[in-house]
Parts: structure tokens; C-alpha cells; sequence
């Protein structure tokens, strides 16, 4: 490869050296990111989806109003990933995640639940749903892919996750009228 390179361009035999070392270095690192994105999950790639998902729903977009818009409250369980042996032959089992986070429209508010499987590089939506508080009986539940099967996968995985959501969007109006007061108080 010296007597290669060295037609072209005059290289001293230990700057060739490094260059190749460089070039290997830069092929693993590529190598290892091209196999990080074929089999991880990018949450923020799949708070993208549903909204895009979500915003183009003329379902949703009548019951809530539009537009729709995410707020920065996010929660996300990962699972799945990791080798397997299955006949004796190892093999990666898919990465999910499970992603929860409120919504905003002009009429109402909601909250979002998503599962997202990896498969091969591409993400599979298995559930978008959306729970919608009325004023007049219990929440109303969306869906836009799925079903309530879905929902109830992992042992209600989603609905164990939209708990801490609820409580943290409830304080979210408490913190902000404590501190209304507090600078009521100021003034």
C-alpha cells in the first residue's frame, strides 16, 4: 500500500503509517455508529414521528383543535436489546421504547402514549393512542394504531408510566400559581 500511495503523493514511510492507522480508526468508528442507529431506539426521533403522526390525524385534529403541540415533559422506558441464543445461534432481540408526554390543541389537552419497536433499522409504530380528560365522564381514549391489547403489553407498561406524567403535569399548575403568588407578594 506504500508503494501505492507513494506514486501519487511523496510520503515519508511513518506518515504513511499513521494515515492508514487514521483511516482504519475512521472506518471502525463509522462502523460502530452505523450499528449504534440500526439498533437503538432515538426517543426524540420517535416524539418526531408522532407528532407528525398526530398533526396530519383529521380524527385528532377535529376532537382536540388544531394545532397540536408537544410540551418538553417526556417519559420513556427502553427494553428489549441485548444478544440471545435461540437454536444455539446468537441473535439480537429488538429494541422497544415506550414513550408518554402531553399535548396541547387550541380545544383541549391530552396526553400521548406511543411504542415504537426497532426492527432492522426501521422503526415500527405499535401503538399511538391519545387520552383525552372530558369534562362530562371518564377520559377518552384514541387510537390511532393499535388497540387496547397493545396498551396493556409488558403488564400495562404504558399505563404504569402515565402515573408519574399525570402528577407532573398537575404540579406543573401548582408551581406556577405558587410562584404567581410569590411575586405577588414581591410587588
Amino acid at each position: 500500500m506504500f508503494g501505492i500511495a507513494n506514486t501519487f503523493v511523496g510520503l515519508s514511510e511513518g506518515m504513511a503509517k499513521y494515515g492508514f492507522l487514521a483511516l482504519s480508526s475512521a472506518i471502525v468508528a463509522f462502523a460502530g455508529l452505523y450499528m449504534r442507529s440500526r439498533f437503538t431506539v432515538n426517543p426524540d426521533k420517535v416524539y418526531r414521528m408522532a407528532m407528525r403522526r398526530l398533526n396530519t390525524s383529521a380524527g385528532i385534529l377535529e376532537v382536540m383543535g388544531a394545532p397540536l403541540s408537544g410540551t418538553e415533559l417526556r417519559a420513556y422506558v427502553m427494553s428489549g436489546g441485548g444478544l440471545t441464543l435461540k437454536n444455539f445461534k446468537p441473535s439480537l432481540r429488538t429494541k422497544r421504547c415506550f414513550l408518554i408526554f402531553p399535548i396541547r390543541g387550541s380545544e383541549r389537552k391530552g396526553l400521548v402514549s406511543v411504542e415504537v419497536k426497532n426492527k432492522k433499522g426501521q422503526y415500527d409504530m405499535k401503538l399511538l393512542a391519545v387520552d383525552i380528560p372530558m369534562a362530562s365522564g371518564p377520559d377518552q381514549r384514541l387510537f390511532l394504531i393499535g388497540d387496547e391489547e397493545e396498551y396493556k403489553v409488558g403488564g400495562g407498561l404504558i399505563s404504569e408510566l402515565r402515573d408519574p406524567v399525570v402528577k407532573a403535569m398537575a404540579a406543573t399548575k401548582e408551581f406556577d400559581d405558587l410562584d404567581q403568588i410569590e411575586e405577588e407578594r414581591r410587588c
